[in-house]
């Protein structure tokens, strides 16, 4: 592994409101590592507190029963963090997270992640809004798991990766490495069959795409409207 440059941190959401100097500091406390297409980077259950950012590339985390069953929970690309929950509470690990691709990722010990949460007032501003975040998008899931029919799941899934996309606007967008059928429909509690189908009826209406390996959303807007029809809005 090889120290990161302070304008590598530069790309990082957390750090961007840094100036140089400060990008600097941290920087020496920050180290880079190359993983290899579905290589892991964290295990389930593991004891390490360390905190980690993707440079380039995009992985995947993923929850694993105690019998084995796999659930696939979000993407993370460039700028993005994980691992911070470790670091905060000090329990293991919650998902499990390998590389999609080939995969620049920094990584930063806890001891380092804490003393620029409390040194640094934009870094304590976007880990409070990267915490928020994701409390909403967790509780976003449970309402659509306890309200949304099957193929409301499917579509608001679909958004949420289409979202996740930088600029992403009203037209098309396309998701590179996208999960299998199966992949997906762990995601939103069903079965692969039923997310075939409603793949095929978003496909009949000009929505969607899905060549293999991504999936082409051709109309964002389109599909929000279907997404709030699902919450009765």
């Amino acid at each position: 592994m090889k120290k990161a440059a302070a304008e590598t941190l530069n790309a990082i959401a957390v750090f961007q409101g840094l100036a140089l100097e400060e990008r600097k500091e941290i920087a020496d406390l920050v180290f880079l590592k190359t993983y290899e297409r579905h290589e892991q980077i964290v295990a389930q259950n593991d004891n390490s507190t360390d905190v980690y950012f993707v440079i380039s590339g995009k992985v995947r985390a993923k929850v694993f029963s105690a019998r084995g069953k796999e659930v696939d929970y979000q993407d993370l690309g460039p700028g993005d963090m994980f691992g911070e929950l470790s670091a905060i509470d000090k329990q293991r690990r919650s998902a499990h997270v390998y590389a999609l691709s080939e995969s620049t990722i920094a990584s930063m010990p806890e001891e380092a992640f804490w003393s620029a949460v409390m040194s640094y007032p934009s870094v304590n501003r976007q880990t409070l809004l990267r915490l928020t975040g994701l409390v909403r998008m967790l509780m976003d899931r449970i309402f659509e798991f306890s309200a949304f029919r099957v193929r409301h799941r499917v579509h608001a899934e679909l958004l949420r990766m289409a979202d996740e996309v930088p600029g992403t606007g009203q037209g098309e967008v396309v998701v590179d490495d996208a999960p299998s059928q199966q992949e997906f429909a762990s995601r939103v509690a069903t079965h692969r069959e039923a997310v075939n189908r409603e793949f095929k009826n978003l496909e009949a209406i000009g929505v969607f795409e899905n060549p293999t390996g991504r999936y082409v959303i051709k109309d964002v807007a389109e599909l929000r409207r279907m997404v709030e029809e699902g919450r009765g809005h």
